[in-house]
């Protein structure tokens, strides 16, 4: 049902692309998102391994390096790569690992330091490996990201605090963040067909670029965690790198590069959704099996 919701918002987006004049709503869809996610969020020091700090590693290290080994041959696809590529671990990656299974506290915790650590890494990378038609500073990016991260963490936590009741309800509502999700994506795609129509000849060309860019890296991501994880933690560590928080990455395409840039998140959406599905329908065929 998610992958299905996915097609028809991409589709909406390229065949009616009036969400092109909300893209201002993205950045605020993305702070409630947040919110959502930090409402439980734990910070325990038995939890922490040393792999957390490797997927986070891989993920810096790997979006640079992909830039760079991408930009003698496209620009557009290097920026497009980078941003898909660094985007932190998914929002509602700790609910799948649940439905796996999985130990839910390895990939908070992943959840936790990517997202902060790449938010606040991102204002001072653009600037030096983003040629952009718009003017990329730290400064111009740290603050909104600072801003866009930090309110909905305090929010989060003073809902805790102070309003247990409230935050309780809350907590069971965080799974229908995925349609703000579609939402953002349905905005974001509006966006890069607007930009495709006017500014773009070969369109089809770099769009299936991207497509098949992000679809490698979905591979990359995913595989290379599970060799991170090594046999304790293989299944944590592959959905804490390869399930990305591409909201984030929607809404810096759409602020600071192009929104044709956008469009590799929102391909990355599609094909992660596409191997979660697959894996979770492997395991619940399993579990039936044993039974």
């Amino acid at each position: 049902m998610k992958i299905i919701l996915l097609l028809i918002a991409i589709t909406f987006g390229i065949l009616f692309p009036y969400g092109s004049n909300y893209t201002f709503l993205i950045r605020y869809f993305l702070m409630l998102m947040l919110f959502f996610s930090f409402l439980d969020a734990r910070l325990e020091k038995e939890i922490i391994r040393r792999s957390h700090f490797i997927i986070l590693a891989a993920i810096i290290f790997l979006s640079i390096g992909i830039c760079f080994l991408l930009k003698p041959f496209s620009i557009i696809l290097a920026q497009t790569a980078f941003i898909t590529a660094i985007a932190p671990t998914a929002i509602a990656a700790p609910v799948i690992i649940s439905l796996k299974k999985g130990k839910v506290e390895f990939v908070s915790f992943s959840l936790l330091l990517n997202n902060v650590v790449i938010a606040l890494l991102i204002p001072f990378l653009l600037p030096v490996l983003i040629n952009s038609d718009s003017d990329i500073s730290v400064g111009k990016v740290l603050l909104p990201v600072i801003v866009t991260l930090s309110v909905p963490f305090a929010a989060a936590q003073i809902t805790k605090k102070f309003f247990p009741k409230i935050w309780q309800t809350l907590v069971s509502w965080k799974d229908s963040s995925f349609y703000i999700l579609i939402i953002n994506i349905y905005i974001a795609t509006s966006e890069a067909s607007q930009y495709l129509r006017s500014g773009l000849t070969s369109e089809i060309e770099i769009v299936l670029l991207i497509a098949l860019t992000s679809a490698v890296l979905c591979i990359l991501f995913f595989s290379l965690g599970w060799l991170i994880g090594g046999k304790e933690f293989a299944l944590e560590a592959s959905q804490s790198l390869g399930q990305k928080n591409n909201a984030f990455t929607i809404w810096i395409s759409l602020s600071f590069v192009s929104p044709i840039a956008a469009l590799g998140p929102v391909f990355y959406v599609l094909f992660q959704n596409f191997y979660i599905s697959w894996e979770l329908f492997k395991s619940h065929s399993s579990s039936k099996a044993i039974e």
